[in-house]
Order: C-alpha cells, then sequence, then structure tokens
C-alpha cells in the first residue's frame, strides 16, 4: 500500500494523479489576474513560483502576492517554491538567502506546501524540513536535471534520500535525450511504487519527448502532475484540461 499526503481537500498519493498549476507570474496584480482566470479548470492545487517575481528578494513583494493568494484561493493547496537557475528556475540566490526565503514563507503560515531543493546540502535541508514540519506544513523534496537522465539508480538513490531525510513528497524532473530516457524515468518511478512506496513520488520527463510521462502516473506510480493555465513553467507540460482529459481517458479506473 503506497503512503498519501492529505492536504486540504485532496489527497496526494492514491488515484489518479493530482493537477497542480504553476503561477509564474511576475507581480502581485497579474498573480490576481492569473487566478481569476482559472475558472473551471481542472486542478487540485497550484504552485506559487517566487521565483518569477520582478523581485523576488523583496520579503515584502513575496508576502504580498501569498498572502493575495492565499485570500483568492482560501481552500486550494498551495506549494511555495521559489526555483533557482541551477534547477532550472530564475532564482540567483547564495545559499544563505535561498534558506531565508523559504524560512519567510514558512514563518508566514500561509503555504501549505513547500519545495525544498536537495541540491543546497542535507543539512540545510534538514533545518527546512524541521521548520516545515514544525508548523504543519508538507514538504516536497526535489531535483531537476535540465540537461539529461541520470541512471535508474541514481534517480532512486535520490529519491530515497528524500524519503530517508523525512520529505513528505519527493519529485524528480529530468530531461531525455532520446526514447530510452524516457523508459529510465518510468521504470525508476515504478520501482519506487513497487519497492519503496513509504512516500508519494512526483516524477516526469520533461520536453516534447518525455510527455507520456505527465499523463501515465497512475500506472507508473507518479504521484502529482503539472498542467498550465498560462505560462508554463517546465518545457513539456500539457494545458490543464488537456492533461485531465487524458488522465480521465488512461485511469486505471475508467472501465
Amino acid at each position: 500500500m503506497s503512503a498519501s499526503v492529505a492536504v486540504k481537500n485532496i489527497v496526494i498519493g492514491t488515484g489518479r494523479p493530482k493537477i497542480c498549476i504553476p503561477l509564474m507570474d511576475p507581480d502581485p496584480a497579474s498573480l490576481s489576474q492569473t487566478v481569476s482566470q482559472l475558472g473551471e479548470l481542472p486542478f487540485d492545487l497550484v504552485e506559487w513560483r517566487a521565483d518569477a517575481l520582478k523581485n523576488p528578494l523583496s520579503p515584502d513583494v513575496r508576502l504580498e502576492a501569498l498572502t493575495l493568494l492565499r485570500r483568492l484561493l482560501p481552500r486550494t493547496p498551495i506549494l511555495f517554491t521559489l526555483r533557482t537557475a541551477a534547477e532550472g528556475g530564475l532564482a540567483n540566490v547564495n545559499p544563505e538567502e535561498y534558506e531565508e526565503i523559504l524560512m519567510d514563507a514558512i514563518r508566514s503560515g500561509l503555504p501549505d506546501l513547500v519545495d525544498i531543493e536537495l541540491s543546497w546540502g542535507e543539512e540545510r535541508t534538514k533545518r527546512l524540513l524541521f521548520a516545515v514540519h514544525e508548523r504543519a506544513m508538507f514538504a516536497v523534496g526535489s531535483r531537476h536535471n535540465f540537461k539529461a537522465t541520470p541512471s535508474k539508480e541514481e534517480i532512486v538513490h535520490t529519491l530515497r534520500i528524500m524519503q530517508e531525510l523525512g520529505c513528505d513528497l519527493a519529485k524528480y524532473a529530468v530531461m531525455p535525450r532520446c526514447e530510452r530516457d524516457v523508459l529510465t524515468l518510468l521504470d525508476a518511478t515504478l520501482t519506487m511504487k513497487e519497492h519503496y512506496p513509504d512516500t508519494p513520488v512526483i516524477t516526469m520527463s520533461m520536453g516534447p519527448l518525455g510527455a507520456v510521462s505527465r499523463i501515465s502516473g497512475e500506472l507508473f506510480g507518479s504521484a502529482l502532475t503539472f498542467g498550465t493555465a498560462g505560462t508554463a513553467s517546465a518545457p513539456g507540460q500539457l494545458p490543464a484540461r488537456t492533461l485531465s482529459a487524458f488522465l480521465q481517458q488512461l485511469s486505471v479506473d475508467a472501465g
């Protein structure tokens, strides 16, 4: 039996993969406009990418945007992410700045989940995990490789480290260079499902070549997938409506 994480009105790790919409707005005003246009789109949670802000280092701007998002989406789980340039994001920060920005978000009590990049080291990850859990939030350990697809063994090993450190969800995104790279990612995901189900995992093979990995999570074991309502946060993301239709058609419980 695979583990699951209950956040507000959703359970991540059971049934179809949950759909997360990334919000890549540069300021609170455009963020408000984007949220107002979500309308009837099929989604379960949102990821607020703080690194997309024009001034992500400003505590006041971050707090204003996060407070606004919480007010507009009171019942929707919010994942706070500061994606750094080294992992395909927009934030150019040093280790201390990264930790302080995440700590600010945690101390605010506004997000439900916080993304923690494993590449900053285990000690920093442990401190952030402690703070997340102290506020009864959930941590998503993450690793992104925008250049290639590591071996199955390396992917599994990294996801296992996230589990052992105490991350509530473990995420790994890779870039495929050929069809077999996509199979490598799916094989690693299935291995986690079959042998290490203690923590829900989130995996994806990016770009057009890896799009199949974004719709096959229920079968192979990825608990969450990202669908767009505007600007994509990573290559290969599908529109939320398209993604939802695929997930319904491919559901193992569909018929």
